[in-house]
């Protein structure tokens, strides 16, 4: 059986922080929120999940935005290690409205066994997000990243 060694949360509401914040196609890669998780030997598990809630923007056209949710550990930057990696888009099937913004809710976990690097020393993992489609899009919250270690 599995016990709970370290558990944090951060959780931005709707509204919140800088939210909403505009996600620009084309932008580079934002920080959203970061927690700092420990583990402290080589039989530990992690486990993340996360939540977050944005609009794609749809102007007169059908193309969409597509973010890609990216869990990074140590930094948020380009060189910082990727730890998990999705994306999720919108896409208005026909041209049905000449503007309107379609909120959306994107949630994933992710398990792993962690390097061993990172044992015995506290590491900070950063929720980030960027826009590679063509329309823009807003982080409008909630905006929620959990973790835990497990062993």
């Amino acid at each position: 059986m599995l016990n709970i060694l370290d558990f944090e949360f951060e959780e931005v509401p709707i509204g919140g922080g800088s939210l909403p914040l505009a996600v620009n196609a084309g932008a580079s890669e934002l920080p959203l929120t970061e927690i700092w998780l420990s583990v402290t030997g080589s039989n530990q598990y992690i486990f993340m999940y996360s939540t977050i809630g944005w609009q794609a923007q749809i102007t007169t056209t059908s193309i969409a935005p597509e973010l890609v949710f990216r869990i990074r550990r140590g930094g948020f930057g380009t060189n910082s290690p990727i730890v998990f990696q999705t994306s999720d888009s919108a896409l208005l099937i026909g041209n049905t409205a000449i503007s309107m913004n379609i909120g959306m809710t994107t949630a994933f976990n992710h398990t792993e066994l962690p390097p061993m690097s990172v044992i015995g020393v506290a590491q900070q993992y950063f929720l980030t997000v960027q826009n590679i489609g063509v329309g823009n899009a807003s982080i409008v919250g909630p905006v929620n990243l959990t973790g835990f270690v497990l062993g």
